[in-house]
């Protein structure tokens, strides 16, 4: 029995192709990097359906995900064992016949989904022995040294192989997931972008609006060593902001009698903004690990019948969670980690008949940190020093001035491209740093000092010797002068070609000079009129970050 709907989409198989290829060249751990949307339970539960009788064991650090996986495989007419709590097993093996028609629970099954903290507690067997395949979901948490670690340590048969399915392989502790750093995989296999899959409509499209609270600007102090900031620190910042009060506001006012999530800090916090949704007239109820595990269903069977409107979570509706209903999603957690972003923003994207849009809006500032969701990111293996800020460059943006709007766009725009609002103007205009590279913006009188800089940059010799001559500059150094003033010039001539392509891709692109010279400045740290005076040394360097540009987008495509 395998459910039509969870055929492999060409994508999921060409990702399957090159993961079996990987294991086939030697590679005994595979990280299998894919966004939401992109189906990695699906994958995940094709190839433990495709190795047939050969024990295999899947594993989680949530029941609810452990739930998910269990009916994955259930879907694809996979019999399997359920290791976790007795009432866990009882619920899961309930909802496979609610979902599916019958219970795919076997309890000696070769197959097995695991919670990982039960896993790890029971004694090693026969069956532990001779699993040929563990996957761990959500794996970015696999480090050789902690639990997920000790998980596959019990795996010992020498044919054993690994695979490790997350959207976000950047841990914000800095560890690296690869075997020469602190995790156990040999190599990543990645799937198509998050963009593709919303062009594709395996995701919904998203806006995004941040309107201005107190929560975004409070200093929390510093991050714990995970990375992250502690709950005590984040209950603190909300406990001083109005953060409470706020998100009511927010919500009935852009996203009334939509189902939305809301990620809130901590327990207390999440309970108190659920008694004011309530209070505000509004269903809501929040959703934590602290729950009875009846309880916490009955809450989510609830929200997706819309007998609730708001679900307030803390930790717990982020990783991993499917639940395409959610129609908002709003953050009231300041969160350093790059992977639970990317995960609670996500929660919103999932596709569902009748959504046309998913609506984010960000208290905590995180959009800021980390922006778009969608946007192209470098994923490695290797470990970082998060100090060193080594992350993906994230673009600058405005929030736009107009709070019916609030949505952010590119700093290098001249308006906002949702309402047509005016960005902030700039302090003042007597520096191309000020102006952000916007040359219109500059006072006159600077904008003639650069261009007369430009004139002197861009004599001929015969011009350049008779200025020598007006300075009275002594003969002995005309010759030196002249030499450096041809080698710069030749220095420049790559540069003006390469400046040239560059505008001449981003005019096609549909950007006007205005913009053209603002985005160029936010790339590069120069203005385009500066960039014509530069050392030869700096010129050069320009030269080969304009290029590597322009290799970095073909290699995105």
């Amino acid at each position: 029995m395998r459910c039509a709907l969870f055929e492999l989409f060409d994508h999921q198989a060409t990702i399957l192709a090159k993961t079996r290829k990987a294991w086939d060249e030697g590679h005994q751990n595979v990280l299998l990097r894919a966004d939401t949307g992109i189906g990695k339970t699906v994958m995940l539960s094709d190839e433990v359906r495709r190795r047939g009788n050969l024990p295999s064991c899947t594993f989680a650090h949530r029941q609810e995900l452990v739930g998910q996986l269990s009916l994955s495989l259930a879907r694809q007419g996979v019999q399997h064992n359920v290791i976790a709590p007795e009432k866990v097993v009882r619920a899961i093996s309930a909802n496979h016949v609610r979902k599916v028609g019958r219970s795919f629970f076997v309890p000696n099954a070769p197959a097995a989904v695991a919670g990982v903290d039960t896993l790890i507690r029971r004694p090693v067997t026969a069956w532990d022995r001779s699993v040929r395949l563990w996957t761990a979901d959500e794996a970015h948490h696999v480090l050789r040294a902690n639990k997920w670690g000790t998980a596959t340590e019990r795996f010992t048969h020498p044919q054993c192989q690994g695979l490790g399915p997350t959207a976000t392989p950047q841990r914000a502790d800095g560890h690296g997931l690869g075997r020469h750093a602190s995790g156990l995989f040999d190599v990543m296999v990645e799937g198509p972008p998050m963009r593709w899959a919303i062009d594709n409509g395996y995701l919904t499209p998203y806006r995004i609006v941040l309107p201005e609270t107190d929560l975004a600007k409070i200093d929390i102090g510093d991050v714990s060593a995970g990375g992250d900031w502690s709950s005590q620190k984040l209950r603190d910042a909300s406990v001083k902001s109005r953060i409470v009060g706020n998100v009511v506001e927010e919500y009935r006012k852009r996203a009334a009698g939509m189902l939305t999530v809301v990620f809130a800090t901590d327990v207390d916090t999440a309970e108190e903004m659920a008694a004011n949704f309530r209070a505000a007239g509004v269903p809501a109820s929040s959703i934590t690990g602290e729950m009875h595990d009846s309880a916490r269903w009955q809450v989510i069977e609830d929200f997706e019948a819309r007998r609730l409107q708001v679900l307030v979570a803390v930790d717990i509706i982020s990783e991993g969670f499917d639940l395409p209903a959610v129609e908002c999603a709003i953050f009231c957690r300041p969160t350093m980690s790059l992977a639970l972003y990317m995960q609670q923003f996500g929660r919103a994207l999932r596709v569902m008949a009748g959504k046309l849009e998913a609506l984010i809006i960000d208290m905590a500032g995180n959009f800021k940190n980390f922006g778009p969701p969608d946007r192209p990111r470098q994923w490695t293996l290797d470990g970082a020093d998060r100090k060193s800020g080594t992350r993906n460059y994230v673009e600058p943006t405005y929030t736009c001035s107009s709070d019916s709007c609030a949505q952010p766009y590119e700093k290098w725009r001249t308006e906002c491209p949702h309402c047509g609002a005016l960005p902030p103007p700039p302090a003042d205009r007597s520096s191309p740093m000020v102006v952000a590279g916007d040359l219109v913006e500059l006072d006159p009188a600077t904008l003639a000092a650069m261009l007369g800089d430009v004139g002197r940059a861009e004599m001929s010799a015969a011009e350049f010797a008779q200025d020598l001559h007006a300075r009275r500059v002594p003969l002995i150094g005309h010759s030196r002068q002249l030499s450096h003033h041809l080698a710069k010039q030749a220095a420049r001539e790559p540069l003006r070609a390469a400046m040239e392509l560059w505008g001449g891709a981003r005019l096609a692109d549909g950007l006007n000079d205005r913009e053209m010279q603002k985005l160029f400045f936010h790339r590069f740290g120069v203005d385009v009129i500066t960039a014509r005076t530069l050392p030869v040394a700096e010129t050069e360097s320009l030269t080969i970050k304009i290029y590597e540009e322009f290799a970095n987008a073909d290699a995105a495509l």
